[in-house]
């Protein structure tokens, strides 16, 4: 067996590695789902979590992505990476979790501790910084959800236009003109933050 294949303790493993584990469940390897979750777990949550703002719904959330990705794993063809597969799955639910808040509100508390890429890195007093980053995180979730999925998934994510096409189930097109009218709102709500 190749040893990429066979290398458990990779924190990073290739999309070859991630296939084959999927395969390998789908051949009845349940204990390699376990890998698949340690490997996605952290940036899954940490999507959700930039959705939805709330950590015991985050991971709520993340647990049923993983399970409704268990179950729909005899389904899965691997056209497109594993993980937009399940980002996918996780996006839909955080949704879901959203549009049902909207019928049935409650309070979210901010988070002061979100850790960035390091983009946003700058000489900055600290409390100025945290205000910034506070009032970002408000401005993001007063998008409406479709737009504040799209927004998480290109500017924290890093995905594609393509990428996120595929995750919310629409057309590039739709993507852009929700990204862009997201860039919009953020901008009208954060021009004070912009100088």
């Amino acid at each position: 067996m190749d040893d990429s294949l066979s290398d458990s303790n990779s924190s990073n493993p290739s999309e070859e590695t991630i296939q084959h584990w999927v395969l390998e469940v789908k051949n009845g390897k349940d204990e390699l789902f376990a890998k698949l979750i340690e490997t996605f777990s952290f940036k899954l949550q940490t999507m959700i979590y930039r959705m939805i703002l709330d950590w015991d719904e985050t991971r709520d959330v993340a647990q049923e992505t993983f399970i409704h990705a268990y179950r729909a794993l005899p389904r899965y063809q691997p056209r497109s990476k594993f993980q937009t597969w399940l980002f996918t799955i996780g996006t839909r639910k955080a949704l879901d979790l959203l549009r049902k808040r909207k019928r049935y509100p409650k309070e979210v508390e901010l988070n002061t501790n979100i850790e960035t890429d390091g983009r946003e890195k700058n000489h900055q007093d600290p409390v100025i910084q945290k205000e910034t980053i506070l009032e970002i995180e408000r401005a993001v979730q007063e998008l409406p959800p479709d737009q504040r999925a799209i927004f998480i998934l290109a500017e924290y994510e890093n995905y594609s236009l393509k990428e996120i096409a595929e995750v919310i189930g629409g057309s590039v097109k739709r993507v852009e003109m929700h990204l862009y009218r997201a860039h919009i709102a953020l901008r009208e709500r954060l021009k004070l933050y912009l100088r």
